[in-house]
């Protein structure tokens, strides 16, 4: 219960500070990757997969719409033509959550099939808790915009 009433105040203050939940776009992996994402980080854009010959396989977002998984397809060995797949979890921020350095054990995963890498998304997103690190982030980021405002006013008044 406790905790229900932690993700409704949150999802009110992200709603406030206008940044939404994730949600289904698409039943298609790269369009819903991309609508998600859009204005979070450039990951999922056209242009940086083509530059990374990478390509997404599948994807989705936690019921709770603080975090969205993708499985990616990229090249291992570009002189050998092989190619791994590997999990990527993002916060609704935007930032990659399963490449922290607090969470080294599951860096440098990369699977040769897809259900494997999807098996390690869906692992992380149920170990992480995306509820107390969201709502950290948002302090964090509210208290840094109060003293960027405070800085900008007292500029103004020629304090």
């Amino acid at each position: 219960m406790k905790n229900t009433i932690k993700s409704t105040r949150l999802s009110l203050a992200l709603n406030s500070a206008g940044i939404r939940l994730f949600r289904c776009e698409s039943c298609d992996p790269h369009y819903d990757a991309q609508r998600n994402l859009q204005g979070r980080t450039h990951y999922a854009d056209s242009d940086t997969l083509k530059a990374f010959n990478a390509k997404i396989l599948n994807g989705g977002h936690t019921p709770d719409g603080l975090l969205f998984w993708l499985v990616e397809s990229v090249q291992s060995r570009p002189q050998h033509g092989g190619y791994t797949r590997r999990a990527v979890v993002f916060d609704v921020f935007g930032e990659i959550v399963n490449e922290r350095p607090d969470f080294q054990e599951t860096q440098g995963q990369w699977f040769r099939e897809t259900s494997k890498a999807e098996k390690s998304a869906f692992e992380f997103s149920k170990a992480f808790d995306a509820v107390a690190h969201t709502a950290a982030k948002l302090e964090s980021n509210c208290r840094q915009d109060m003293a960027t405002a405070k800085r900008t006013l007292a500029a103004l008044r020629g304090k």
